[in-house]
């Protein structure tokens, strides 16, 4: 529910919202708008894992103000409801991507550029060309033609991001 009052505009749940007429508390009714944006965040990570930023984004779509946002993504990075690095984690680990694809989605995610690159950091794509090599030949070991088979798999790979070294190396050892 939205309350209006002469020192601004509070979005609180009906259950707290004051009677019809009376006088109402601004700092109750922030804290109450406070405790509403806490509990919409609770609900809104119970789905799945989410960064800052996007948590920050979705507060604001629900109507709340940027600093109740601020407030609320403060909290939830406090009690570890929210960290942008096992973010980036758990979204490296799900996903088949070189560095650069990997660091332009987690932009889109709305991750603090700081934290992509100390987690990139971490990743090698020297590691995962086994992987790729396995991927590569049951995609596109199958077809006939050779030529076509490396065009189909350099464009494949390079869509995801992997260095011109890596493709040149995947494709070397899978077809």
């Amino acid at each position: 529910m939205l309350v209006t009052l002469p020192s601004g505009k509070y979005l609180i749940s009906l259950s707290c919202a004051p009677e019809q007429g009376s006088d109402a508390d601004p700092e109750y009714l922030s804290s109450q708008q406070i405790d509403c944006a806490r509990n919409d965040v609770q609900r809104f990570l119970s789905f799945s894992e989410r960064s800052s930023g996007q948590l920050r984004e979705k507060v604001i779509s629900l109507g709340y103000p940027g600093p109740v946002a601020d407030t609320t993504v403060t909290w939830a990075i406090e009690y570890g409801f929210v960290d942008d690095r096992r973010f980036c984690e758990l979204f490296i680990s799900s996903r088949t991507m070189g560095r650069v694809r990997l660091k332009m989605e987690l932009s889109r995610r709305r991750v603090p550029e700081a934290v992509i690159d100390q987690v990139l950091e971490t990743v090698s794509e020297t590691g995962s060309r086994e992987d790729l090599v396995k991927q590569v030949s049951a995609k596109y070991g199958s077809i006939a033609d050779h030529e076509t088979a490396r065009r189909r798999a350099s464009g494949w790979l390079s869509r995801r991001g992997f260095s011109s070294e890596t493709v040149h190396h995947v494709l070397k050892e899978a077809l």
